[in-house]
């Protein structure tokens, strides 16, 4: 049996970095990732080489990658919240006219329908698209019996399944990682304490992107990274979580 993940939590206070050592018992404590899908679904990657951004989300991608192996080798459930396009009438909502004017380049309602329809789906519950999934890193790929929760707006528990498999898990305490910290991370982070969980975030595993833009910069992750934590939760790196996963998985 696993036994409990030793973390030192970091949060903040009247302004202030401060730090609490947690002790989450490693059967009640998940891992979540958060689209983490390739940002170039029409290449299959992060983008062109020549971007100086990619650079940032390959160190995003080692980051997960190390924390998802070490969660699996500890037993810790992994579940995976996606982006998806049910048939729900997005292009009608003021979500999806939202999404048109700040995040499409045509301003068409159906803008977040086109952005994440995908192959391999029911086409009776979702709106087709590409021939295929959202693409994802082969090193961050979920694994057969893994939950793999669909999800529609910003957060990944808003009208899903999220809450339910996780509460069949017994899960209490989430750790997460993903894109993007300013939309959907922090979207299902706010959600997630609502519902009485304990969030923890990796904070070298997600970048923020400049309103308006889509560009990361590491100045404006670290901001969302210090809101967080003084508003929603803690944060470790993925080194020291890997850390405490295996100490859990040797039942310390």
């Amino acid at each position: 049996m696993p036994g409990l993940l030793l973390l030192k939590g970091r949060y903040r206070s009247d302004g202030r970095e401060r730090s609490e050592m947690l002790r989450l018992p490693a059967a009640r404590t998940a891992l979540l990732l958060v689209d983490v899908y390739y940002n170039d679904q029409e290449r299959g990657d992060w983008g062109d080489p020549a971007d100086p951004f990619v650079a940032h989300f390959q160190r995003l991608e080692d980051s997960i990658a190390l924390s998802l192996a070490a969660a699996r080798k500890a037993g810790l459930p992994v579940l995976y919240a996606m982006n998806s396009a049910p048939r729900v009438a997005l292009e009608r909502s003021a979500f999806g006219a939202h999404f048109a004017r700040s995040w499409s380049a045509d301003g068409a309602p159906d803008a977040f329908i086109r952005a994440f329809a995908e192959g391999g789906v029911d086409n009776r519950e979702y709106c087709g698209g590409r021939s295929a999934p959202l693409k994802i890193p082969p090193s961050l790929a979920p694994r057969e019996g893994e939950p793999y929760i669909r999800k529609h707006v910003y957060s990944a528990f808003f009208d899903s399944r999220l809450d339910t498999a996780l509460r069949n898990l017994g899960v209490s305490a989430l750790v997460c990682a993903g894109l993007w910290a300013n939309v959907c991370m922090a979207a299902t982070a706010l959600d997630a304490l609502y519902r009485n969980y304990t969030v923890i975030w990796l904070r070298d595993g997600t970048l923020a992107g400049e309103s308006g833009e889509g560009v990361e910069t590491l100045e404006n992750t670290a901001r969302w990274i210090a809101w967080f934590e003084e508003v929603i939760g803690y944060t470790v790196t993925a080194a020291e979580f890997a850390v405490a996963c295996e100490a859990a998985g040797m039942g310390v």
